[in-house]
């Protein structure tokens, strides 16, 4: 038997399995994420909105894309899935993904929200005025929401705090010179619509001129003061078709105190 030939052959395969394997592990080299990057990088949204969020890793051939992880930093304020982040509760949080060892972060702010109509306005600044009927004694809470250009504002008597007004309904008057004012709805550039009172104390819309609009409304809006913790809520539909709604929690900045 030729065993010169046989070792040839042996010696033959040995050298090409070492260049296939070569070649092979050359073919498939790692390429690791270098880089994460989000667009938007900084969102704002509202309460129970959802945003698409691009995320891109670098270079564009890694290898390793599989092991990226999009989580947020606080899921009680905003959550992430399927490429949207939805806002849960006003407050901030961040979006953070993270690659091997890279790791990337994208800001995220949530309001509560005011929607007019068919449209959604994210409250930014609460504002208002406690007025007094005597020394130490608080009489009604007239405040302000607003997302810098529409504006929804409640005057809400002391004592009824936390109880639901029904604006289809006679309501009590506010004070000995009635100052009438209820609920209103308005735009840095617009008239007023305001829900004011008749001498019935029936409610009547009017614009900013003092003139009675064809309109009823119905709904509700309600003040609850918990510690230093407000929550207010507006929602009422008017014949025209329109509808207000509001909802918020927290701090209202007091920019004055009223007179008595």
């Amino acid at each position: 038997m030729n065993t010169r030939f046989f070792k040839g052959i042996s010696t033959l395969s040995i050298a090409t399995v070492i260049a296939l394997a070569s070649s092979c592990s050359k073919s498939h080299k790692e390429v690791p994420v270098t880089g994460i990057e989000f667009n938007p990088n900084s969102m704002e949204i509202f309460v129970g909105q959802e945003l698409p969020v691009t995320i891109t890793t670098v270079p564009a051939k890694a290898t390793n894309t599989g092991e990226l992880q999009v989580n947020s930093s606080k899921p009680d304020i905003a959550t992430f899935a399927n490429g949207k982040v939805t806002g849960v509760k006003a407050g901030s949080t961040s979006l953070v993904a993270t690659c091997g060892t890279v790791k990337s972060t994208a800001s995220v702010r949530v309001y509560w929200t005011m929607t007019k109509g068919n449209t959604s306005y994210p409250i930014k600044k609460a504002t208002g005025y406690k007025i007094y009927d005597s020394p130490g004694v608080i009489n009604y809470y007239d405040v302000d929401f607003s997302d810098g250009t529409e504006h929804f504002r409640m005057t809400v008597l002391a004592k009824d705090l936390g109880k639901k007004i029904d604006v289809s309904k006679p309501l009590p008057s506010l004070d000995e010179f009635d100052t009438s004012f209820l609920c209103s709805v308005r735009n840095n550039n617009e008239n007023d619509i305001t829900i004011y009172l008749s001498r019935d104390n029936n409610p009547v819309i009017r614009n900013e001129m003092w003139d009675v609009l064809p309109i009823t409304a119905t709904g509700y809006y309600s003040l609850e003061l918990v510690g230093n913790s407000y929550k207010a809520n507006i929602d009422v539909s008017l014949s025209n078709g329109q509808k207000w709604k509001m909802y918020y929690e927290g701090a209202i900045i007091t920019q004055n105190e009223g007179d008595y």
